[in-house]
């Protein structure tokens, strides 16, 4: 079995061996690395993607772009790594055909961390939420090799998934824990005592 290490160097020189910058081919690494870390199939993903050839796929380089046929993962995953911090980048986006999808998780994972935001995938037979807390779900279906007629949501703030009901419940228990104030228990150690240095 190959290190980790052995996977990352080999990815980052067969990238840059097919035409990307070092930059880009560095990222490819830590991506495919993450991947083969979490024990999701990158190194299958990635050499799919160098047998359908770089030079077939799109970049993405801008929102609003016409063409976004066979989008290229690595460079999909960079430009909302480097982008999804900006305002305008905070709504749904429409594409119409992604190779590779499960390469573009480790720069949505570090995007939504580092930008604190959350991202939503869908198309009609593959859900993928990711969280700021490097949290993902597949909430319906594998991830396929190439995904058409999809969106993806960048959304500023998170969604509430509870109810006011529970949140009341949950605050009033919480409020068990405060100690009545008085002077007997301020000389029991309750609280800041009798004189308070903050």
């Amino acid at each position: 079995m190959q290190s980790l290490y052995e996977i990352e160097t080999t990815i980052k020189r067969v990238s840059k061996s097919q035409g990307l910058s070092w930059g880009i081919s560095e990222e490819a690494g830590k991506a495919i690395r993450s991947l083969e870390q979490s024990n999701l199939n990158g190194l299958e993903s990635f050499k799919r993607l160098i047998d359908y050839g770089f030079n077939n796929l799109t970049k993405l380089l801008q929102t609003d772009q016409t063409n976004t046929q066979n989008l290229c993962p690595i460079h999909f995953g960079l430009f909302f790594y480097d982008q999804s911090h900006k305002k305008e980048i905070h709504k749904t986006f429409n594409f119409y055909e992604l190779r590779e999808p499960l390469i573009i998780i480790p720069f949505i994972l570090k995007a939504a961390k580092r930008n604190l935001v959350y991202f939503k995938l869908n198309s009609k037979d593959f859900s993928l939420s990711i969280t700021p807390g490097n949290i993902f779900s597949l909430t319906k279906g594998e991830i396929p090799q190439s995904l058409s007629d999809f969106t993806l949501s960048v959304i500023p703030q998170r969604e509430v998934n509870y109810s006011e009901k529970t949140w009341d419940e949950l605050y009033q228990l919480s409020l068990d824990t405060f100690v009545d104030e008085s002077e007997e228990k301020k000389l029991s150690g309750a609280g800041a005592g009798l004189t308070d240095n903050d």
